[in-house]
């Protein structure tokens, strides 16, 4: 009896493990009519994705001015306001429902603007910071000609 019931337990861990790994790949996705893929979120947690990318959006605009003046400091400072920093407090719920492909795009470019913070700092020079500010913006067009957000 024992056994039927552990057997059991295990077999539901394994089918729950799978679908939530599934989940968690693939986000809550459909086709979309543009060929994109449809990301589904609620209103709220909509709001919270697109005030990120505002928020890089922001920072993008505030490095370019920085380094239009030459100011490699504040520039510096901008690129940082886009780091991984600002993703720590996104909620689980909305996490799951991104596919691994968006997070994997999202993180690697907070990740590229801690690089890039670090590397204004260090003296890169403008030439460097437009062409890195090119390749961390490319990933924007990436998950932009990808996804959109319902």
């Amino acid at each position: 009896m024992y056994k039927k019931l552990f057997l059991a337990s295990v077999l539901i861990w394994i089918v729950s493990l799978g679908i939530f790994a599934k989940f968690f790949i693939t986000g809550s996705t459909t086709p979309s009519a543009d060929s994109r893929k449809t990301i589904h979120l609620s209103p709220s947690e909509k709001d919270v994705v697109l005030g990120e990318m505002r928020t890089v959006l922001k920072s993008l605009n505030g490095v370019l001015k920085s380094l239009g003046e030459s100011n490699f400091k504040q520039a510096s400072s901008e690129a940082k306001k886009a780091g991984a920093g600002m993703a720590v407090d996104i909620n689980p719920v909305v996490m799951a429902k991104l596919p691994l492909e968006f997070k994997k795009i999202g993180m690697g470019m907070h990740d590229d603007f801690d690089k890039f913070s670090l590397d204004l700092e260090r003296g890169m020079t403008e030439k460097q910071a437009l062409v890195r500010m090119g390749e961390i913006t490319n990933k924007c067009i990436t998950c932009h000609v990808t996804y959109r957000l319902e």
